[in-house]
């Protein structure tokens, strides 16, 4: 199955990313992990790369990857325990109209 296609995501297709050296493009964008932070800054900056795809033609953001000449290099660990799933959707709530 097609990476854009799919609902869900796991280690397996984090690495085929890697592996496969797949190119940002305006539908894939990777993130390192300290690309999330709890400061306003970070967090307008979330927002603004969200809301960004979701005025365009949509795709996805990879967060903990770190990418060099816009091609995945490694895995950046991101603690899920401080960066939960809710934790993001609060962030991007600041979005208006809202992006569901």
């Amino acid at each position: 199955m097609d990476f854009f296609e799919k609902g869900e995501y796991n280690i397996d297709d984090i690495t085929a990313l890697i592996d496969n050296e797949a190119e940002e493009s305006v539908h894939l964008d990777f993130k390192a992990a300290g690309a999330l932070s709890k400061d306003d800054k970070k967090k307008t900056e979330i927002a603004k790369d969200v809301s960004a795809f979701a005025n365009s033609d949509g795709g996805i953001i990879v967060y903990g990857i770190s990418e060099v000449d816009h091609r995945p290099k490694e895995i950046s660990p991101i603690d899920g325990r401080i960066y939960t799933k809710e934790w993001l959707e609060n962030v991007i709530q600041q979005i208006q109209p809202r992006i569901e």
